[in-house]
């Protein structure tokens, strides 16, 4: 049985800005990046820097901890949905954070080791942040690098929350260092390399895979107000295109180097401008839900008592490949929202469904 409980309110409200083509704007772009990728990608910082600090102890540890320190977010407030939506790559993924942390945690690893290379220790915590903000911000789920002087989230879109290509080569890399003595400086620096230069590769092939597919649409003459092609499962082979036209969405997959000629179906409906204000000043967290999606989309069902089904999702999170789709073989994706209206179009309930977690809140007394 779903716990019903009331939300805190939220700190302050946040307006909820529409875009006149693509629906919410843009001010944030899939789920965390697998910490197995920071966690890679600080053992391979730890071998491009253990010459240079022969004398720190258990340098791997730091390394590690701090490769995957910024999202320790996660540990606070976690029966709270809200916060999660809100904060989660929120302040421990800013620049202000990488600033305000890496001498506290040089200086605090400096004292507990002996090490006097304070200055390195300091350099070293903050580039393993900011190596970890850039393997968020590869992503599309989005980064408050500029929190806490704005909640805007960032993303450049480039490489899936999971890609086995990215992280499977860097532990490749480090088994190879794990056995092998000889070079590991060397090797260490071509797996950081590779590390920094793959996403970038991956944000150029998306560009000319949304090039290819903007020319499939034009010579087949298809309607469209406004295009987004984003990271999908197996990028960058493969990519997903987010269409919008007379307030309906289209998701198509696209495959690099392969012409489109099938017609965008515009089958996910829109809310319109009034349904969000209505949602979002109805409760705390509806506002926060929808400030959260990028490409709010839902379904809708009729009562016979003369009130509503709401089912809202997130096309970020939808992919139109079978991939993704089987992995939520109940047909609900993570960050779903069901909202019940009543006859007058009042909200009287709610369900946020977060992965295998659901939470929800009864507006009625």
């Amino acid at each position: 049985m779903t716990q019903k409980r009331t939300l805190p309110p939220l700190a302050a409200q946040v307006n909820l800005t529409l875009s006149p083509l693509c629906g919410v704007r843009r001010s944030c772009i899939m789920i965390r990046m697998d910490p197995v990728t920071h966690l890679s990608a600080g053992a391979v910082v730890y071998h491009v820097v253990r010459r240079r600090l022969p004398a720190a102890r258990f340098l791997v540890v730091f390394c590690l901890f701090l490769a995957i320190l910024p999202d320790a977010d996660i540990l606070f407030f976690r029966s709270d949905p809200s916060f999660y939506l809100r904060y989660h790559r929120g302040f421990s993924h800013s620049i202000l954070f990488v600033l305000l942390a890496s001498p506290l945690l040089g200086w605090c690893y400096a004292r507990l080791t002996n090490e006097s290379s304070r200055k390195k220790l300091i350099a070293l915590a903050a580039g393993l942040l900011s190596l970890h903000i850039y393997q968020d911000l590869i992503t599309s789920y989005g980064t408050q690098i500029f929190a806490p002087f704005t909640d805007a989230r960032l993303g450049m879109d480039a490489v899936f929350i999971i890609d086995p290509l990215y992280t499977g080569l860097t532990l490749l890399g480090l088994g190879y260092l794990l056995f092998r003595k000889q070079h590991r400086q060397i090797v260490g620096l071509l797996l950081l390399s590779w590390i920094l230069a793959y996403p970038l590769l991956c944000s150029g092939l998306r560009t000319v895979a949304e090039t290819q597919y903007r020319q499939s649409l034009m010579e087949q003459n298809a309607p469209y107000d406004c295009l987004t092609v984003t990271t999908d499962a197996l990028s960058p082979l493969y990519w997903k295109a987010i269409l919008v036209n007379n307030g309906q969405y289209a998701l198509e997959s696209v495959r690099m180097g392969e012409r489109d000629e099938s017609t965008p179906d515009f089958k996910y409906r829109r809310p319109s401008g009034e349904l969000l204000d209505t949602l979002r000043n109805a409760a705390p967290f509806l506002d926060t839900y929808f400030w959260f999606t990028a490409f709010p989309f839902y379904t809708e069902t009729q009562r016979p008592d003369g009130g509503r089904d709401l089912e809202f999702g997130d096309l970020r999170f939808q992919s139109p490949g079978p991939i993704i789709s089987s992995l939520f073989s109940n047909g609900r994706t993570p960050f779903a929202l069901t909202v019940q209206l009543n006859a007058q179009g009042q909200v009287q309930q709610f369900v946020f469904h977060r992965g295998s977690k659901t939470f929800a809140q009864s507006l009625v007394e």
